[in-house]
C-alpha cells in the first residue's frame, strides 16, 4: 500500500514537472519573439559631433566657432579635420558627441597616428547601417553599449601628441572594407566613406 501511494505521488511530481517544463518553453519562446520584435535603437536624425550647436558650418565664423579644416577627398582625406577658429591647441580636451543615436561597435587606442578612437553604428529609418568614426580623442567617456544623438563620448585630443588638436571625423556605409575597423585616414580609394557634412545637413 505504502509503494502504490509512492506510485501514485511520484507520477503526480512528474506531471506536475513535465507541465512547468512546457510553460517555461513556451516563456522562453515568447521572450525570444518579444526581443526579436524589439526595435533597435533608429538614428532618425544626426547632428554634428562638436560644439555647442547641434549644426555648424565649415567655414570660419563667429557664429558656430568651429571649421573643417580639411575636408573629405583634400590630399585624399577620408574625412573632416575640425578645429576651433582659435587654432593651435585651443580645441584640446572640448566635448566630442554621438553624431546620432546609435551603438558602440569600436572604443580603444588605435595605436600611432590615430590616438583613441571611438566607432558607432547607426540604424537608419530604412534599415541600413552607417558608422561614424571619431579620431584622434584625449578621452574616450564611453566605450560600449547604445548612445544617444549628442550625448558627449570623449574629448577632443591630439594623437598623443602627432598633431596639434582636432577631430577626425568620418562617415561610412555597409559597402566600406573596413566596416568596424580603423584604418589609414588617407587613401585615394574612398569606396564605402561619405562626406558627413553633406550627410548630417540633409538629415537634421
Amino acid at each position: 500500500m505504502v509503494f502504490l501511494v509512492g506510485r501514485k505521488s511520484f507520477v503526480a511530481l512528474l506531471f506536475v514537472l513535465i507541465l512547468a517544463g512546457s510553460c517555461t518553453d513556451r516563456m522562453r519562446v515568447r521572450t525570444r519573439d518579444q526581443q526579436a520584435q524589439t526595435p533597435k535603437v533608429i538614428a532618425d536624425k544626426f547632428s554634428y559631433p562638436i560644439g555647442e550647436k547641434e549644426f555648424i558650418t565649415g567655414a570660419k565664423d563667429a557664429n558656430d566657432k568651429w571649421y573643417n579644416a580639411q575636408d573629405l577627398g583634400e590630399n585624399d582625406h577620408l574625412g573632416e579635420d575640425w578645429n576651433k577658429n582659435s587654432g593651435g591647441d585651443t580645441d584640446c580636451g572640448e566635448r566630442v558627441f554621438a553624431a546620432a543615436n546609435g551603438t558602440i561597435t569600436y572604443a580603444d587606442d588605435a595605436g600611432t597616428g590615430w590616438g583613441n578612437v571611438v566607432i558607432i553604428e547607426h540604424v537608419l529609418p530604412d534599415g541600413k547601417k552607417v558608422q561614424t568614426l571619431y579620431g584622434h580623442l584625449d578621452k574616450i567617456l564611453k566605450t560600449s553599449g547604445e548612445v544617444k544623438k549628442r550625448e558627449q563620448i570623449g574629448t577632443v585630443g591630439n594623437a598623443s601628441g602627432k598633431y596639434p588638436c582636432h577631430l577626425h571625423f568620418e562617415l561610412r556605409d555597409q559597402s566600406c572594407p573596413y566596416w568596424d575597423q580603423v584604418y589609414l585616414g588617407y587613401s585615394a580609394v574612398r569606396d564605402g566613406w561619405l562626406d558627413p557634412s553633406e550627410f548630417i545637413d540633409q538629415r537634421k
